[in-house]
């Protein structure tokens, strides 16, 4: 089939070629607008937010404990437990609370990144906190096998602060760990 192109349908090609171009350009401007909800947070945001454990259990997060916190130096509590995201998998957090986040930045950061990521620090002879040492392990990683599946990991990948809180998630990945403590943090303000 050969396609004869004269002057008055060059233009209508033209026209056809830009109004394509431009639909394009609005579906994907669309698309980038929508998934802004799913953006993951920085590592230090909302400044200004005071949170309590109440706020997280308004989001539907459930409790399973209630850490003991004499030796964790600024905090208000600590709590481990289960949120379920919006596919309704459940997601294990570690949710600790300060009175501001200047004091969550001084003095809760070197406890929590000890204990988060490939470097954590699992071990009780070497942990600064070791209240809940027990609850920040995990065995289950079904990508390795034999006696490396067996091995002691980290649960928690990442974590962020969000107002006056510190959040640390788990996550596949260090990606989906982040996009995961977005989502819990984001559910506050909803």
């Amino acid at each position: 089939m050969k396609l004869l192109i004269t002057n008055g349908s060059g233009e209508i090609l033209k026209i056809l070629l830009l109004t394509t171009l431009l639909i394009l350009a609005v579906a994907c401007g669309e698309e980038t607008s929508s998934s802004a909800e799913n953006t993951p947070l920085e590592k230090i945001t909302n400044e200004i937010g005071i949170y309590t454990i109440e706020d997280f259990k308004n989001t539907g997060f459930k409790i399973n404990k209630e850490y003991d916190v004499d030796e964790l130096e600024g905090s208000i509590g600590v709590w481990f437990g289960f949120w379920k995201n919006n596919l309704n998998k459940a997601l294990d957090y570690e949710i600790r609370i300060y009175p501001s986040q200047q004091l969550a930045l001084d003095k809760g950061l070197n406890y929590v990144e000890e204990v988060i990521g490939e470097d954590a620090i699992l071990r009780k002879s070497l942990s600064s906190w070791k209240e809940g040492l027990q609850d920040r392990r995990t065995r289950s990683d079904f990508s390795m096998r034999g006696s490396e599946a067996n091995a002691i990991r980290a649960k928690y990948l990442d974590y962020i602060v969000y107002g006056n809180t510190i959040i640390l998630c788990t996550g596949l990945d260090l990606t989906y760990a982040r996009q995961n403590c977005s989502d819990l943090a984001n559910s506050l303000n909803k």
